[in-house]
């Protein structure tokens, strides 16, 4: 929030972090440095401050890290660097941490006054302030403190194409408080020492005419007109060597003013004269205007720059319905008024009016000539003919003029000046196509800045008595200013009413999108009118996306629910990303804002059975898609719950694993909500299927609490169905999933339902995979014997049953129970053979064969032989995105290199393993924080291994995990040993 009263703004509450990114990136806490990690960590911590309290793409995140190169498993390493950095943020645990998770992006949350970016802003924005209102003193203490946060260059020692760049803005952002800084200082006539400091600015902004200009003045009143004319003749040399042109005209006019000897050349000159007739037809400035500094500050050093080039500066202000485009365009225009003493005029466009057709340009020029002086009969008759007279009338005038509501390029064309004396601010739903504009494209607020709103409409009494409800209703209204503005303003109307009481009404069902409305104005008038001004096709598309399931959507699902060809749903979407209807958050990738969805649903609800239907298409073209995706990843068939239906709208080819899993990643949220959407339908068959063929993608990914949740799901989808085929398999895989993720109890009481259910149906590979499941909970629990009975059970019914894939897999299972159990020839002898036979098979489960084979020679201490079994199946898993496989190669390999002699390459591999493992299952959480433990032993830091052995030891004991338990407390007493020695 900008400082009140003059105020510098204040740091942190204790305990929260303070980052400092202008000169060398730094976390603090209570004044102490927070280690962020290492280039990659800072790299990714500075990405998401660049964007403070705004989503950035995982995209981003990886062009930042890795430009244009990034590895193959570029995705789960990002998710490892955002784990560390959560987990060294926030050392009560990373739930606390301030980097949270939203659709295919993160965004990091800076508490009020946590940022030093932020408040630099907020001072320049208080001297800004300050200064219109003549106090210059407080401008200069305020620009001093602001100044004084910069360390050096921002983001300094760090690169990325994102980071520079904003580190390029925020140098200029630094350079222009150091200008308003020097006008402040000339205002109150504090002159030691500025001519240095001005030469100083221009040895790093030598174009510059503001600081010229500064330099001419001070030297002027030092009494000094030799050196302020031969700054002038300086400047002049250079920018006709280096660009071709002559100083601008304020420029040239305070050099004439210096020739002239008049006493106060830098003061106002014609301006006072022609104010006194200019025409002074903006609205009001609007008193509870917050944000948007930065794209004020990108708009002023664009119009600092010489904008157009000898053009008239065009400003093309976008952004949805009740994103601010107006307040924006007439609270810059008085922002920029003083440079435009001849007139200022706002002219209504009505391109989206409820009342009335678009205004047409004839009748807006002759309106506008008219109150240029220009008499009723000399107005021409043609539009031609009247745009050429208000380009005449303009042309030695210095004029902003605001087109408020335009409905497309024809109509602002004719209305445009000649000069690049006057500057134009056009505002617009649609997308112009406007040459040589500048675009301001506004988005929502963040949720400081509508924090910011609704404490300037409700007081900072009220906000403070419900900060969770504050932020929650500003969550509500999607962060759209209308939104929130509304919101306030009915509360401020209500004084009785809690601001939770407006929550449980925005909760309602029934209410809706009529919550949001004070008096006349509402969000959904002001979005019937982008609505309305579609053609009758994209008004059925938008209203549909209104029930299309998950974040974001795509022209292929989009066809799908539209009922269409792809590229013709691509064009429509393009075409409603231009009225600004959706939103395109990367190539390719469209969402709503929250508000817009909820309009599009209501209006798909006047037409129930075209929504059923659409949404039916969705559901199939999602279903068969992932089928074909997903099996190019899937290491066991499809368990007999049903067949993925036949989608009308085209399925996606898949060229290979990397693909299909890159379609997996970023649809995933949708197909979660696709299965909720199949029962909803009610089509409860599609949701078990669906379920089905994801589970080999969440295992891959180790996503075992969207396992979990998927799974609950489609049993009780089965249960609906009556069918006790699907629910006996779906059981067998829940029951999988509990054990991965250390919830032994439910693990066995699932697997036991289903095992009894199998036998019962007569179901030989369900029951042999239920028994191969029951088998690792044994392993666990270290139940040896019982674990190799069931291993051996499910062999013999795979072989029976003719299922070749399950037969390996129990057999590589019952290879690493026979060596626990002590029985290594026989261990070795089962696993060559599920090697053999895996080999034979191919697919995705020869790596955990191999990893499996590896580690049974490791255990055995035939470390040669083991190494390369690991650095097969780490290559494979690598290649395949599999985070547990990658874990458990990691781990293995360590193994073995700390007991060849290698204990800084064990140190290495087993780090990454925990990074890897760190929000994955408990079980391989704990072996591979027990092989760091080792690796930090052989390597002589006993103090470390003991702070791993511990970790491993409480997790292996929430779960019950025997063997890495017993491996805990073994590398334990081996730490303290030498310690205590």
């Amino acid at each position: 929030m900008p400082a009140l009263a003059g105020d510098p703004t204040t740091g942190p509450a204790d305990g929260e972090l303070y980052f400092r990114v202008l000169g060398p990136l730094t976390v603090e806490r209570r004044g102490e440095p927070v280690p962020v990690g290492g280039p990659q960590h800072a790299v990714a911590l500075a990405l998401l401050l660049c964007h403070a309290d705004e989503p950035v793409p995982v995209d981003a995140l990886v062009a930042e890290l890795w430009r244009d190169r990034p590895p193959r498993s570029h995705r789960v390493q990002v998710q490892g660097i955002i784990s560390e950095l959560r987990r060294r943020l926030a050392p009560g645990g990373r739930a606390a941490a301030p980097i949270v998770t939203r659709p295919s992006a993160y965004l990091l949350h800076t508490a009020p006054g946590g940022l030093d970016l932020r408040q630099f802003s907020d001072e320049v924005a208080a001297a800004a302030a300050a200064r219109a209102t003549g106090d210059n003193a407080t401008a200069l203490r305020l620009l001093d403190v602001a100044l004084a946060r910069w360390r050096g260059p921002a983001f300094s020692g760090l690169t990325g194409r994102s980071i520079e760049s904003t580190a390029a803005t925020l140098r200029e952002a630094r350079l222009d408080a150091a200008a308003e800084r020097i006008d402040a200082r000339l205002a109150d006539g504090r002159l030691s020492g500025l001519v240095a400091e001005v030469g100083a600015l221009i040895g790093e902004r030598p174009l510059d005419e503001r600081f010229h200009r500064q330099l001419m003045t001070a030297h002027h009143r030092l009494g000094r007109p030799a050196d302020a004319l031969a700054a002038y003749r300086e400047l002049r040399g250079r920018l006709v060597r280096e660009l071709g042109i002559e100083p601008a005209g304020p420029t040239q006019e305070l050099h004439r003013r210096i020739l002239a000897g008049e006493s106060d050349a830098a003061g106002p000159s014609h301006a006072t004269a022609a104010r006194a007739s200019a025409h002074r037809q903006l609205p009001p400035d609007i008193a509870d205007f917050v944000g948007r500094e930065r794209e004020l500050r990108a708009l002023r050093r664009w119009l600092a720059r010489g904008a157009s080039a000898g053009a008239v500066p065009i400003v093309a202000v976008e952004g949805m319905a009740g994103v601010g485009k107006t307040r924006f365009a007439v609270h810059a225009a008085h922002r920029f008024a003083d440079a435009y003493p001849d007139g200022q005029f706002y002219l209504d466009l009505r391109g989206f009016s409820a009342e009335s057709a678009p205004a047409a340009p004839g009748a807006v020029l002759e309106s506008l000539l008219r109150r240029l002086g220009v008499p009723a009969p000399a107005v021409p008759e043609s539009v031609a003919d009247r745009s050429a007279l208000l380009r005449d009338r303009l042309a030695d005038r210095r004029v902003v003029l605001v087109l408020d509501d335009a409905a497309d390029e024809a109509q602002v064309t004719p209305l445009l000046p000649a000069t690049a004396d006057c500057l134009v601010i056009v505002t617009s739903r649609r997308a112009l196509a406007l040459d040589g504009a500048c675009v301001v494209a506004l988005d929502v607020f963040s949720p400081v800045e509508a924090r910011e709103l609704l404490t300037g409409l409700l007081g900072r009494d009220r906000v403070a008595a419900e900060p969770a409800s504050v932020e929650e209703l500003a969550g509500r209204c999607g962060h759209l200013p209308l939104a929130v503005a509304v919101a306030g303003r009915r509360l401020r109307g209500r004084p009785a009413w809690r601001v939770e009481h407006l929550l449980a009404r925005l909760s309602d069902p029934d209410r809706g999108l009529t919550e949001f409305a004070v008096g006349a104005r509402g969000v959904e008038d002001v979005f019937a009118l982008s609505y309305r001004a579609l053609p009758a096709g994209r008004q059925r598309l938008f209203r549909l996306l209104g029930v299309h399931l998950g974040d974001d959507l795509t022209a292929a699902s989009t066809a799908a629910l539209v009922g269409v060809d792809p590229a013709d749903a691509e064009r429509d979407l393009e075409a409603l990303l231009d009225e600004h209807l959706v939103q395109q958050v990367r190539p390719g990738r469209y969402e709503l804002h929250d508000l817009l969805r909820r309009y599009a649903a209501r209006q798909a609800a006047a037409t129930p059975d075209e929504a059923a239907v659409a949404r039916r298409r969705l559901v199939d073209w999602y279903v068969a898609t992932a089928d074909r995706a997903t099996r190019l990843i899937r290491r066991f068939p499809l368990p007999p719950v049903g067949s993925p239906p036949e989608s009308v709208a085209p399925v996606p080819g898949f060229g290979d694993e990397e693909a299909a899993l890159r379609w997996l990643d970023a649809e995933f949220a949708n197909l979660r909500s696709a299965i909720h959407g199949a029962a909803d339908l009610p089509s409860w068959r599609d949701a078990v299927v669906l379920v089905h063929l994801l589970q080999p993608y969440l295992v891959r990914r180790g996503q075992v609490d969207d396992a979990l949740v998927t799974l609950r799901a489609a049993a009780a989808a089965a249960r609906r169905l009556d069918d006790p085929v699907a629910e006996a398999h779906t059981l067998t895989a829940l029951g999988q999933a509990y054990d991965t993720a250390g919830r032994t109890d439910r693990a066995l009481e699932s697997l036991r339902d289903a095992l009894a259910r199998h036998v019962r149906l007569g179901q030989p590979v369900g029951e042999a995979a239920t028994r191969h499941h029951l088998a690792m909970v044994f392993r666990r629990l270290g139940r040896h014997e019982d674990a190799i009975a069931e291993y051996r059970r499910a062999v013999a019914l795979c072989r029976t049953a003719g299922d070749r894939m399950w037969e390996a897999s129990a057999l590589s299972g019952l290879s690493v129970d026979l060596h626990l159990a002590g029985r290594n020839g026989e261990a070795l002898e089962q696993a060559l053979r599920a090697l053999s036979l895996q080999r034979v098979l191919g697919g995705p489960g020869l790596a955990s064969v191999e990893n499996n084979v590896g580690l049974l020679h490791a255990r055995l201490g035939r470390h040669a032989e083991a190494i390369p079994y690991a650095l097969r199946a780490l290559a494979w898993q690598r290649r395949t995105g599999s985070r547990p496989g990658q874990a458990n190669a990691l781990a293995n390999l360590a193994f073995s290199y700390a007991r060849t002699g290698r204990p800084a390459d064990a140190v290495r591999v087993a780090a990454e393993a925990v990074e890897l493992a760190r929000d994955l299952g408990p079980d391989l959480r704990a072996n591979t924080w027990n092989t760091l433990g080792e690796a930090h032993r052989f390597a002589g830091d006993h103090r470390a291994a003991l702070r791993c052995h511990r970790e491993a030891l409480d997790i292996a004991t929430r779960i019950g995990e025997a063997e890495e338990q017993a491996r805990a407390r073994a590398g334990i007493h081996g730490a303290t040993v030498p310690a205590s020695a």
